[in-house]
């Protein structure tokens, strides 16, 4: 949304502040705290009155996702903007009733200038579903800079010629107000995300992984159908584990993400049964061949994120930088997941290397190396991200030399095992 900014008595106010009430949005100024009012139950919070999971319920609820577009400008200091988003359902005459307007408010930090246009996205929730008439303008607040809005060149029929610019996917308005619908949140439109490439792309490396495996176990003339039937349930359970894991690491307020520890623990249990599986393969034969699979395909399904909003580098002005979106904040950015993912395929090709010649009977220690090898340049990677996941401060340098000295003592057992 672009708009002329115009500036409000400064007032302290919190971070993400929401107003859903039946009176008219244009009553209540943005420089002035919204009053409380009863709002949706929070998830993790114990849930519905019939006892339903509080991240279950948000998963059923149409939300609302208009977004505010700024320019950060050319040079100068990180800083963070604040924008004020009010909202009327269309078609509502008279009075509106509780869940015909909303106001909102917004703070996204870490703003870069020099870094090109900025998307502002609030996630409004405790409405009534439909068309909305939704009103965004930047204003002042303590430690903060007013954002002047962007605006996009146009054409001679009005229409923005860098308006839906890749991949923000929704075009930039050409004044304060537009039109918005409410969905469900994994079909909301934001800048930057599309959700289905991100199941795709996991699907694909999934697929991929599993043929991979299946054409490593068959080229060593070993039996692969029962390794694969295997291998499937440990997909399932490492999905389960994702998800588990996402929504307890963000305390049930998410759930509209996973986690890749949590799909390689979940993963990693059930394989661990592989020796009592009688899968009529030798267990070091089924963990070579999977392993390079395995971290191919999460080369590949990992660039989903970047689509889907989660795991998010920093904010940056670097020419290196690409434009993403952590769902609220659609900026310029480091490429974490791309790097992430190249070190997935990079330790999978290696592993490949490894097994192609030695045959997956003979490199069992191959997948045990691979996963190390990754582990310890993924410590590297974390610190790269916007949000890097909340540990203590010793657990980083514990888990890297941890997996260092996994890799030396995989490598030395597999080189000894090949001579």
């Amino acid at each position: 949304m672009a708009g002329r900014a115009r500036r409000e008595d400064a007032v302290a106010g919190p971070k993400n502040t929401r107003r859903v009430h039946g009176r008219p949005a244009q009553a209540a100024g943005p420089a002035r705290a919204p009053a409380a009012a009863p709002a949706p139950p929070v998830a993790g919070s114990g849930g519905s009155a019939d006892g339903a999971p509080g991240w279950a319920e948000r998963a059923l609820q149409e939300v609302l996702t208009p977004t505010f577009w700024l320019d950060p400008g050319k040079s100068g200091d990180p800083f963070r903007a604040t924008v004020w988003f009010s909202g009327r359902r269309a078609g509502v005459t008279g009075k509106p009733r509780p869940g015909d307007t909303f106001t909102q408010e917004v703070t996204a930090e870490g703003i870069m200038p020099g870094s090109g246009p900025v998307a502002v996205t609030a996630e409004v929730r405790g409405i009534s579903p439909g068309e909305w008439i939704v009103t965004a303008r930047p204003v002042a607040r303590p430690g903060g800079r007013t954002a002047r809005p962007y605006a996009p060149a146009r054409d001679g029929n009005g229409r923005s010629r860098r308006g839906a610019l890749w991949p923000r996917r929704v075009a930039v308005p050409a004044g304060p107000r537009a039109a918005a619908r409410t969905a469900l949140l994994p079909f909301t439109k934001i800048p930057g995300i599309i959700r289905l490439a991100y199941s795709g792309l996991v699907c694909l490396g999934v697929l991929t992984g599993l043929a991979l495996q299946a054409a490593l176990l068959s080229r060593a003339r070993l039996p692969s159908a029962p390794a694969l039937a295997f291998s499937l349930y440990a997909v399932a359970a490492g999905l389960v584990g994702a998800k588990a894991w996402y929504i307890g690491v963000h305390r049930g307020r998410k759930f509209d993400g996973w986690c890749i520890q949590g799909f390689v623990a979940g993963a990693a249990a059930l394989a661990a049964a592989a020796p009592l599986a009688g899968l009529g393969v030798p267990a070091g034969a089924y963990y070579a061949a999977a392993a390079p699979g395995l971290l191919i395909g999460m080369g590949i399904g990992r660039p989903g994120c970047f689509w889907a909003g989660c795991c998010t580098g920093r904010p940056t002005s670097s020419r290196w930088g690409i434009w993403s979106s952590d769902r609220r904040l659609g900026c310029r950015r480091i490429p974490a997941q791309a790097l992430e993912a190249l070190l997935a395929l990079a330790t999978g090709l290696a592993a490949l290397a490894v097994v192609l010649p030695l045959g997956p009977a003979r490199s069992g220690p191959v997948a045990v190396a691979a996963l190390a090898a990754y582990t310890l340049g993924r410590q590297f990677l974390l610190g790269l991200r916007a949000e890097p996941p909340r540990r203590s401060p010793r657990s980083g340098p514990v888990t890297a030399a941890s997996a260092a000295v996994v890799l030396i003592a995989s490598i030395t057992v597999l080189a000894i095992g090949a001579a």
